[in-house]
């Protein structure tokens, strides 16, 4: 505003040609600053309060988040527990399998070959046997020739039943509905057993791992359900476990809940707990205080008098808990106390108040 004024004076000291019409030209800027200063405290003396009835209460109840990871139920490194070459990954990062389907194979080549081998030494093994039993029953042969035949028997059907468990762990089967999170090798790579292959998490459900203080354990149950806010969205779980002690340094222990949903693993979710506080108070509008000395707050109340009147008191109050807009207070204060809940910065301890 000041500059506008200093453009005004400067174009008119270049525009005007006497003195007396710059005296009044500049009465008029006088004025219009002081009418600019004070009519806004004038407006101010018709504003209105907001008023605020309060009632007393023995508790509140308080909202508490704890974060928790979200991992999948099941988790799982796939690798073949054979040695071998590998023939064919079948699967890529990303993609949804079933439960038992094939992923990836070793080249069957030579289980193959053992298997046949062993298959037909098996089926000559128990020709033999049937031969030495008709032998046996018409007297030709002692018990002892009998026993060598079908423990010959035994041992190829052994072998072969090997070789077909051989055969089958040269494929890589998911042991479980889900994704494929990781992909290690190709195809074309000889490898040993237990290295990994595949990488697979569960898409049939999650579960979050929370770490809560002990004292606030005590009173979770396990079985029962709880909420999670999650991309601005309340999932329940259920407590499935908790570890029985603490980690060092800590009060906290883990808690595991278990969702019947998928939830996508490696994100944040927070558990929300109500709990209840006994303590004696009353809810405000949080606007309604004013910062006071030594940890203390400020609130206005309005006490009525004769007249139609009322008056302004100030009251010294603790501050319990705030949650969102509104503050959990205590003092010297009781159910159906008036407080300025609005407009509080425009009045003064003592100040008479009338209603229009």
């Amino acid at each position: 505003m000041l500059t506008l004024l200093t453009c005004l004076c400067m174009l008119t000291l270049i525009t005007l040609n006497n003195f007396s019409a710059l005296v009044k030209l500049m009465k008029k800027i006088v004025f219009t600053i002081a009418l600019s200063i004070y009519l806004p405290l004038l407006s101010g003396e018709s504003s209105s309060l907001e008023i605020t009835t309060i009632e007393m209460q023995d508790s509140y109840q308080s909202l508490k988040r704890f974060p928790g990871k979200i991992l999948p139920l099941n988790y799982s490194k796939l690798s073949f527990e054979i040695p071998g070459k590998i023939s064919q990954v079948t699967v890529d990062i990303g993609d949804a399998v079933e439960v038992d389907q094939i992923l990836a194979f070793l080249d069957p080549a030579e289980m193959q070959a053992n298997l046949n081998q062993a298959s037909a030494r098996y089926n000559l093994a128990s020709q033999a046997l049937t031969r030495f039993q008709d032998l046996k029953d018409k007297g030709f042969i002692s018990n002892q020739e009998l026993d060598k035949a079908n423990s010959e028997y035994l041992v190829a059907k052994a072998q072969a039943d090997l070789y077909r468990v051989k055969l089958e762990q040269a494929k890589i089967r998911a042991p479980f509905s889900g994704y494929i999170q990781n992909r290690f090798l190709d195809t074309g790579t000889v490898i040993s057993p237990g290295l990994p292959i595949l990488e697979i998490i569960d898409s049939t459900a999650a579960e979050a791992h929370v770490s809560v203080p002990s004292h606030i354990i005590e009173s979770l149950v396990e079985g029962n359900s709880y909420n999670f806010l999650f991309d601005e969205k309340i999932f329940p779980a259920t407590l499935k476990r908790f570890t029985k002690m603490s980690n060092q340094g800590s009060d906290n222990r883990l808690c595991i809940f278990e969702f019947n949903t998928f939830i996508n693993p490696g994100s944040i979710a927070y558990l929300q707990l109500q709990q209840e506080k006994l303590t004696r108070g009353a809810w405000v509008p949080l606007k309604s205080l004013s910062q006071g000395t030594q940890g203390l707050w400020i609130l206005y109340t309005v006490l009525k008098e004769n007249n139609n009147q009322f008056k302004v008191a100030k009251e010294i109050i603790e501050l319990i808990h705030v949650e969102g807009d509104s503050a959990y207070i205590s003092g010297t204060i009781s159910t159906g106390d008036m407080v300025v809940s609005g407009g509080a910065e425009m009045v003064i301890e003592n100040e008479i108040l009338k209603v229009n």
